[in-house]
Formats: C-alpha cells, sequence, structure tokens
C-alpha cells in the first residue's frame, strides 16, 4: 500500500515530497526489495536534481538481490537494441551520468563532492571504474595528496589487466607521480614494461623527460630529435606542446656545453696540470662545445616559434647561445692556444 500511494503521488499528483515520504515508509516495510531505492532515486531524487541522494540510492540498490522492472525497456535500436529488464541493469546506465557530475563538479571546485560522483559512478558501471579512480587520482595529486593519489591510480591501473590504450595511460599518469616525487628509477621500470609499438608520440615524450629528470641528457637528445620531428609532422600535436619540447631539446644541448664549457674553464685555472696534449684536446672540444651551443640556439628559436606569445625568458637563452659561441671564438680558444705556445 505504502509504495503504491508513493507511485500515485509521484506520477499523478505529482508531489514529490509526498512521494518520497511513501517510497521511504515502503523500503521499511519491503527493505530487500531493490526496485524501491532504485524508484525513490529515478523517479523521486532526479527530478529533484538531488544527485547525491539519487546515487546513494542506487547504490543501496545494488546491495540487494535484482529484482525485475516492472516496466522493461530498451536502449539502441537494430542489432545494437539492448533490452532492460532488471534494477541492476538500469543502474548501470547511469554510471557515465555520475562520472560527467564528478568531472564538471571538480572543474567548479568542489573536489569533495566530485571524488563521491566519481566513487559512485565506479560502483554503477565496473567498465568505468578505470576512468574513475585515474580521475580522482589526478583530484588527489592535484591537491598535494601523493598517499591517496597512488593508491587511486594502481586502483585504475589494476581495474584492467590488458595493456591497452587505457591501461597504458594509467601508467602513464602513475609515471607522472613518480617524476614529481623524483622516484625516476621506479618510473623508468614501468616506462620499460610497456609496449613500445602501442605508445603515442607523446607518451613516448616521457621516455625523454625521465631521461632529463634523470640528468641523462646524451640519451634525452637521442630520443627527443626524432621524435620531435615525428610530433611536429603530426598536425594533431599541440603547438603549446612543441613549444616545450623544443625549449627541453635546446636546454639538454646547453647543458652539455655547459658541463665542457665549465671543464675548460676549470683547466685553464688550474696552471699546475696545463700540457700541450691537454691544451690541444681542449682546443677541438671548443669546436663540440660550439655545435651544443649553436643547436641549443636553434632549438630555442623552435620554440619561439611555437609559442602564441614569445616567451623573454627562451629570447634570452636564444641570445646567450649566440654570446657563448662567441665568447669560445674570440676568448676560450684564443687563450688557449696562447697556452700551448708556453
Amino acid at each position: 500500500m505504502e509504495f503504491t500511494s508513493c507511485k500515485t503521488y509521484v506520477k499523478v499528483e505529482k508531489n514529490l515530497e509526498k512521494g518520497e515520504e511513501f517510497c521511504l515508509l515502503a523500503l521499511e516495510k519491503e527493505p530487500e526489495n531493490a526496485y524501491i531505492p532504485y524508484y525513490m532515486g529515478r523517479f523521486i531524487y532526479r527530478p529533484q536534481k538531488r544527485t547525491a541522494d539519487a546515487g546513494e540510492m542506487f547504490k543501496h540498490a545494488l546491495t540487494l538481490d535484482d529484482t525485475k522492472l516492472e516496466k522493461p525497456f530498451r536502449i539502441g535500436s537494430g542489432r545494437e537494441q539492448i533490452f532492460i529488464k532488471t534494477v541492476h541493469k538500469a543502474i548501470t546506465l547511469y554510471g557515465t551520468d555520475w562520472f560527467n557530475y564528478g568531472v564538471e563538479t571538480e572543474q567548479n571546485g568542489n573536489n569533495e563532492e566530485a571524488i563521491k560522483y566519481l566513487e559512485m559512478a565506479s560502483v554503477f558501471d565496473a567498465n568505468l571504474e578505470g576512468k574513475c579512480y585515474s580521475t580522482i587520482a589526478l583530484i588527489h595529486f592535484n591537491t598535494n595528496n601523493a598517499d591517496l593519489a597512488f593508491e587511486y591510480i594502481d586502483k585504475a591501473i589494476l581495474s584492467n589487466y590488458k595493456d591497452d590504450d587505457e591501461t597504458i595511460e594509467y601508467k602513464m599518469i602513475k609515471i607522472m607521480f613518480l617524476r614529481n616525487q623524483q622516484r625516476i628509477d621506479e618510473a623508468f621500470q614501468i616506462y620499460n614494461s610497456l609496449p613500445e609499438e602501442k605508445l603515442s608520440g607523446m607518451q613516448k615524450y616521457n621516455l625523454f623527460l625521465l631521461h632529463m629528470d634523470n640528468d641523462d641528457c646524451t640519451n634525452a637528445i637521442n630520443i627527443g630529435e626524432e621524435l620531435f620531428i615525428n610530433l611536429e609532422a603530426d598536425i594533431k600535436t599541440p603547438m603549446e606542446m612543441l613549444s616545450e619540447f623544443a625549449f627541453n631539446i635546446a636546454a639538454c644541448f646547453n647543458h652539455k656545453g655547459d658541463v665542457q664549457y665549465n671543464e675548460i674553464i676549470d683547466y685553464m685555472g688550474q696552471t699546475d696540470k696545463h700540457s700541450k696534449d691537454l691544451t690541444s684536446g681542449y682546443i677541438e672540444k671548443c669546436e663540440n662545445i660550439k655545435e651544443f651551443y649553436s643547436f641549443a640556439k636553434d632549438y630555442f628559436r623552435l620554440s619561439l616559434d611555437y609559442e602564441e606569445n614569445p616567451n623573454q625568458t627562451t629570447k634570452d637563452y636564444k641570445r646567450k647561445m649566440r654570446k657563448n659561441i662567441r665568447k669560445i671564438d674570440d676568448t676560450i680558444i684564443p687563450t688557449l692556444s696562447e697556452l700551448n705556445k708556453k
């Protein structure tokens, strides 16, 4: 009687408040009937935009034994159509809606409520677990909660054991977290376990960044130059990403040049270690350094080409490379040549 009264208030009298009152009474009378909380969520709370309350009712219905809908319905058409006959199957259809609620709520700055909706979505539709958990992981990462970020990204990875595109993306997110924590060796372990043939150019860029973070500019450059050409040829690659990539390659060449440049400066100041052979070797090394600085200058210029609003810092670095090359020609090489005459 209580449930019949509830449906009468909802469908005939359009009185959702009284409908809720009788639906709660019906749930007390039939606590094991999954259709009652489903009905409350769908026909009473959702029309009132009480999203959290509707979600709680759907969650509760999923904890009860599945039962048939009073009115089965179908989705899709032709060979693709599916008949929805039970409460649990019907609730599965709400997973995407609740995922979207979570994303929208996070964008509006309410992280706690967003996580609640995403958790609900993962319960409604098991196929959304990885997507929901990875999004929750990113929320925790962006709010500096590293422990929970790792906990949820691991859940996302474990939600799918195949190395498909989705799982690879979750592992790439974990690599980003590890890079942020300076746990470079662990990041390499995950990256090296991925099937290279399935990685996109953007994902391969992460290997370049790992080598950079590991102060291995040689391997970073070896990977970066060819990869940059490939990404540059791909019209889907964002301009800002190309600008960042070019800047990082330039930074690697700059670093390699600086290391050898400082080595020469140190040698020039250590008069007790001077010899004709060492000095001649350093004169030859000056050409390598000039080459490194020249490549750096070219990539800084490329970075500027892809910047929507050219950055003054990048311009300054580009000028610095030209000055460094000139300094080697005008000061360093002549000084070393004078040492060779002694």
